[in-house]
């Protein structure tokens, strides 16, 4: 007797390229049976896609291409850095996506989207209050930044060839009037500050320079040296730090001339020059100067010891002398006055020191005052000075031909989906009908041995039963019970037993479905037929076998099974 162990198989499992290769002719196995299903379904996506493809509204597309020059806002024409930090202060630094950013935001679209709404109101004569700037700008704008550029690409795409080209337009005119737009923000915010700052520092300036004005008045002050722009602003003052310099060298330089007229007791010329230098001694300097001449003159004619020239000789003395106590007393006096002056520019301590900083505070404010009159000019001419928008590469253009629907990829995505989903109804069709087609699937489901697998329409049978008969059969003893599963034409069955019966002449030949009966025989061969037999039913005479603890010898495949048959 022969176990189900001594026909071990060899039919290439445990090779995982195999079980792909059978797995796949399989499944195109399974979708060939069922190609009239997938035609169907084939048919149905072709037909639901052309609809769509017809039905559906034509869809066009414009474009346009601008270059973001964001550089060109921060440029100052010579300005100085201060202005420069306000114009263009709120684009320093931005990146091009951060302003490709701004581009798409509500800030700059929301207008030509009103714009959209509108006019697809009066077209369409439906609302669309349902209509969002989100959707709209997602589904119909595309506006993204050239690779390593900063070109900016825009397309538009909608329904309606006719608001193509206005919206493009309207949007390349709001993209150039927003590349000027924060400039001339910049130069407000300017204008503002400097006007606020001109209008606080003019106060400013008036209080602190009155403040000084009315200090240096009940002082009796006056502006130091250096200050004669602001001096301008205080008049009819007196410079006490000037006073103070002229008459303390005016009281050194009197007593240096009253130490030289003390010594030119032995020099009269000396005394007359001083003399010559005093307005108010001209006329005595010049009496003596006519003595002196007319001593030379008389010394001429005359002896020294005559009469007229020893008159004039003591009237000489006399007259050196007199000059000599004017040009005294005079310099006393001048130098009593200079005393005087000097003694009234005195002021109490700290006066001076406070002052000096009461002239600072009021230069620095007036000086402060005039550089922002300057710098708010500046930002003025900034303003009047022409901006150059950015420029167009490609003006707004629709092109030629619709963009969807594409009616091809309509047409075979609409087959390519019906296919598909054909092949799918077609395995969940097999999978639930639960029929073999295939010896592989016979093998996964038993552990008996393929014996072989025999075609109906064959002619002869004596080579696979030859082989048959001198192979597994030959090692047993006693009958055969052939045990068919399933809805098995019984022409084949037949056959098969008729064909075994040539070969087994010595032995009985039972051909039966009853297990019980079949379990009377000491060989046991399950008979299966590829297309009709089922997977269940395989499992449950399988189940019932083992339970009868009868060894199997193996099992037969029956092929190409039909009405005919």
């Amino acid at each position: 007797m022969v176990t189900n162990q001594d026909f071990p198989l060899a039919n290439g499992k445990d090779n995982p390229l195999i079980e792909d290769e059978i797995d796949l002719k399989q499944l195109f196995s399974s979708l060939y049976r069922n190609k009239k299903l997938i035609g169907k379904f084939s048919l149905f996506g072709l037909i639901l896609s052309s609809l769509i493809a017809f039905s559906s509204k034509e869809v066009w597309k414009g474009d346009f291409q601008i270059v973001i020059d964001s550089s060109s806002r921060n440029k100052t024409f010579g300005f100085g850095q201060s202005i420069a930090k306000f114009i263009g202060s709120e684009t320093q630094g931005l990146g091009l996506e951060t302003e490709v950013g701004i581009l798409e935001s509500p800030s700059v679209l929301l207008n030509i989207f009103e714009f959209v709404k509108a006019q697809k109101e009066l077209k369409n004569k439906s609302s669309t209050q349902k209509l969002r700037f989100t959707n709209w700008k997602n589904g119909s704008l595309d506006i993204e930044l050239e690779k390593n550029t900063s070109i900016l690409n825009i397309s538009y795409i909608d329904t309606d060839k006719e608001l193509i080209l206005p919206v493009l337009k309207k949007i390349s005119s709001k993209y150039q009037e927003y590349s000027g737009k924060n400039k001339l923000r910049d130069i407000e915010l300017a204008m503002n500050f400097y006007k606020n700052q001109i209008d606080i520092y003019t106060n400013k300036s008036f209080n602190s320079l009155k403040e000084a004005q009315q200090y240096a008045i009940s002082q009796d002050l006056s502006l130091l040296d250096g200050d004669a722009d602001i001096d301008t602003e205080i008049p009819n003052s007196i410079n006490i730090e000037k006073i103070r310099i002229e008459a303390a060298n005016k009281i050194r330089a009197i007593d240096q001339q009253l130490l030289q007229i003390k010594e030119l007791t032995v020099n009269p010329d000396q005394i007359m020059y001083v003399a010559s230098t005093i307005p108010s001694l001209t006329e005595l300097s010049n009496k003596l100067k006519t003595i002196d001449s007319d001593l030379s003159r008389f010394r001429l004619t005359f002896q020294e010891d005559d009469e007229k020239i020893q008159n004039l000789i003591e009237e000489r003395v006399f007259r050196i002398d007199l000059l000599k106590r004017q040009v005294k007393g005079f310099l006393i006096a001048k130098r009593n006055d200079a005393q005087a002056r000097l003694k009234a520019a005195e002021r109490p301590e700290g006066v001076l020191i406070k002052y000096r900083q009461l002239l600072g505070d009021a230069k620095k404010d007036k000086s402060t005052l005039n550089k922002l009159k300057d710098e708010y000019r500046l930002v003025l001419l900034e303003k009047a000075r022409s901006q150059d928008p950015w420029e167009l590469i490609t003006t707004p253009t629709l092109l030629p031909d619709p963009i969807a629907p594409r009616k091809k990829r309509y047409l075979a995505l609409g087959l390519l989906g019906g296919a598909l989903l054909g092949s799918s109804a077609a395995l969940i069709y097999e999978k639930r009908k639960d029929i073999i087609f295939s010896t592989n699937e016979i093998e996964s489901l038993v552990k008996y041995p393929l014996l072989a697998e025999l075609s109906v329409n064959q002619k002869s049978w004596i080579e696979p039963l030859g082989l048959l008969i001198s192979g597994p059969l030959s090692d047993t003893d006693g009958n055969i019970a052939l045990i068919p599963i399933g809805e098995i034409p019984e022409s084949a069955l037949i056959k098969l037993n008729q064909n075994l019966e040539q070969f087994i002449k010595n032995r009985q030949i039972k051909l039966t479905k009853d297990i019980t009966e079949a379990t009377k025989y000491a060989n046991l061969i399950i008979v299966t037929a590829l297309g009709v037999t089922k997977r269940r039913e395989v499992l449950e005479t399988s189940k019932k076998l083992l339970w009868q603890k009868k060894p199997v010898i193996g099992v037969l495949a029956l092929n190409q099974i039909n009405s005919k048959t």
